[in-house]
């Protein structure tokens, strides 16, 4: 009978460590930041020359292969951009444009899949202002 308070300490803490271990199994990769920032409506900070890109930061690497972002001006017309990772950090999603955005709302789609397949996505509108 001495043995099922031990065999019950190790069980607790066996399912412990690997409820832990799981945890980033689980996760989802979630937009932390993006540049420009959402909803900076009218800011004169926000010039058209400038707006030649997007950086989507998340919370973990989104697999490049299977994440997108679609960028769709006010008329909703898609624009022409490519996706990349960024070179420095695997956790940025760089949305780059043939040109610089015109002055207009904009709304960006996104979609991360995280390295374990798990899809996230979500929509934010960006203002570029003159």
């Amino acid at each position: 009978m001495m043995f099922k308070p031990v065999r019950f300490a190790f069980i607790v803490c066996a399912t412990a460590v690997l409820a832990l271990a799981a945890g980033p199994a689980f996760a989802h990769a979630k937009l932390l930041a993006e540049v420009p920032a959402a909803g900076e409506t009218g800011n004169p900070a926000v010039k058209a020359a400038s707006v030649t890109e997007l950086r989507l930061t998340f919370s973990e690497g989104p697999n490049a292969a299977f994440s997108k972002v679609t960028v769709t001006d006010s008329m909703g017309m898609a624009i022409e951009s490519a996706v990349t990772i960024d070179a420095k950090d695997d956790k940025v999603l760089v949305v780059t444009f043939a040109a610089a955005l015109p002055q207009g709302e904009y709304t960006v789609d996104w979609t991360a899949v995280a390295g374990d397949g798990h899809k996230s996505s979500g929509t934010y509108k960006v203002s570029v202002a003159q």
